[in-house]
C-alpha cells in the first residue's frame, strides 16, 4: 500500500530571481564561455601575426609554389626535388590514401579469415584464431607498428644485400620489392584473354 502526499503546493515559476533560473544560468555561462574563447583566439592570432612580422617571416600559402628541394621515397605521381611544396603535399595526401586503402583491405581480409577460423570446427584453427584475436585486441596498434619496425625490419639486410626470394622478390629493411610487369607489344591481348 502506498501513501500518497496530497495538497503539496507547486513552486511558482514567477517567485524566484532570474539568477536562480537554470535556463538563464545556462545561457549566461555559454555566452561567457564563447566570449572568453573568442578573446583567446583573437589573442593567439594577434600574437602570432605580431611575432611573424617582427621576425620577418612571411605567412600565407605562397611557399606552396616554391621548390621543395627534397625527394619523397615513394609516390604514385611524379615527384623530384625540383617539384613544389604543393606537389609534395599532394604526394603526401595520395600516399596517405594508398596506405589507408591498403590497410582497410588487408584488415578486412585478415578479419574475415580469422572470424571464419574462430567459427571452425577444427580445434587447432579455432584456438589459433582465438589466440590471435585475444593478443591483438589487447595490444595498442602503435606498439605493434613499433615491434614490426624495430623487431623485424631493423634486422633485415640493407637494400644492396637484400634477401632474394623466388619469382624475383627481394626482402630488405626497406620492405618487400616485387617485380613490375612491363607491357610490351601485344600486352593488350593478354589483358583481353583474362577477361
Amino acid at each position: 500500500m502506498a501513501i500518497g502526499v496530497t495538497n503539496v503546493p507547486e513552486r511558482s515559476k514567477s517567485s524566484g530571481s532570474i539568477i536562480n533560473d537554470p535556463q538563464v544560468r545556462g545561457i549566461f555561462y555559454q555566452a561567457i564561455t564563447i566570449i572568453i574563447l573568442a578573446a583567446l583566439i583573437y589573442w593567439i592570432v594577434d600574437n602570432t601575426v605580431d611575432n611573424l612580422r617582427r621576425a620577418n617571416i612571411a605567412s600565407g600559402y605562397d611557399f606552396l609554389r616554391s621548390r621543395a628541394g627534397f625527394d619523397v621515397g615513394q609516390s604514385l605521381i611524379s615527384f623530384t626535388s625540383d617539384s613544389t611544396y604543393g606537389r609534395a603535399l599532394l604526394v603526401g595526401f595520395i600516399n596517405t590514401l594508398l596506405v589507408a586503402i591498403t590497410g582497410i583491405i588487408t584488415a578486412t581480409i585478415i578479419g574475415f579469415l580469422v572470424g571464419i577460423g574462430r567459427l571452425s570446427h577444427n580445434w587447432i584453427i579455432a584456438k589459433l584464431s582465438l589466440a590471435y584475436v585475444e593478443v591483438f585486441r589487447n595490444i595498442p596498434p602503435l606498439l605493434v607498428i613499433f615491434f614490426w619496425y624495430s623487431g623485424v625490419l631493423s634486422i633485415l639486410p640493407q637494400a644492396r644485400d637484400a634477401l632474394a626470394l623466388p619469382f624475383d622478390i627481394f626482402l630488405s629493411n626497406r620492405g618487400v620489392a616485387f617485380p613490375r610487369p612491363v607491357a610490351g607489344e601485344g600486352a593488350e591481348y593478354t589483358l583481353l584473354a583474362f577477361i
